[in-house]
């Protein structure tokens, strides 16, 4: 069977899923490509999957039909319909975001942040939701392999003292070479244009800034990951 029409009630409710409050609501998600497909199947979230060829185990939609699920200028061969991520223990080291706002920034920072061991993400206030398609994709599945809790920075903060928490300020911050590496640790990035909010600012003891020549400030991705390459 293929579902040719673009009324069909499963191509609206998945078409809903594009908007954050009806990804919020029905606690669904949509990966797009063959590879978050698979990725979504390894890590069992996937519930069904969607394809413009005919493929074992996959639901087939016409070209017309896909364009309209998918956010992509390009045809997308196939989706995948997913449920959200549970919540797990919170890893050794955390990388705490406070409003991070871009959807690249965050899926690369997903990325670093599992490559060097910051198996757990805080999402604080204003940040992108996760769930965004340009997210995931720029995450290339790392959003699969990842612990994200949704909280207000300084509570948190304020809650898990057994965390040594850095803020980034190359105003008052210490060089990373100097930050104490073992233990449990987190690292505070702020907004892309205004950096750590103060109420955030209020409750970090200590800053570290990455040394630098002729140059005032990083991407807060490109930031994010030479810190936690260097404190993985």
């Amino acid at each position: 069977m293929i579902i040719t029409s673009l009324d069909n009630p499963k191509i609206k409710y998945l078409s809903s899923l594009n908007k954050a409050k009806e990804r919020k609501q029905e606690q669904k998600f949509i990966v797009e490509g063959k590879h978050l497909v698979d990725e979504a199947k390894k890590q069992n979230v996937l519930i069904e999957a969607y394809s413009i060829e005919e493929k074992e185990g996959y639901i087939q939609v016409t070209p017309s039909v896909m364009k309209k699920i998918t956010n992509t200028n390009t045809l997308v061969s196939e989706i995948g319909l997913c449920t959200m991520l549970d919540k797990k223990e919170l890893s050794n080291k955390l990388l705490l975001l406070d409003g991070v706002q871009d959807p690249g920034n965050m899926g690369a920072l997903m990325r670093s942040a599992k490559a060097f061991g910051f198996d757990t993400i805080i999402l604080g206030e204003g940040c992108v939701d996760i769930y965004n398609d340009k997210v995931i994709r720029s995450s290339q599945g790392a959003i699969f392999k990842l612990n994200f809790v949704t909280s207000n920075i300084k509570d948190f903060i304020l809650s898990h003292k057994e965390y040594k928490i850095y803020g980034t300020n190359v105003v008052n911050g210490i060089p990373m070479e100097d930050v104490m590496k073992e233990g449990h640790l987190g690292i505070v990035l702020g907004n892309e244009g205004n950096g750590i909010s103060k109420e955030t600012s209020s409750v970090i003891e200590k800053n570290v800034y990455i040394p630098m020549e002729d140059t005032e400030s990083l991407n807060v991705s490109v930031a994010g990951g030479i810190l936690m390459y260097y404190l993985r």
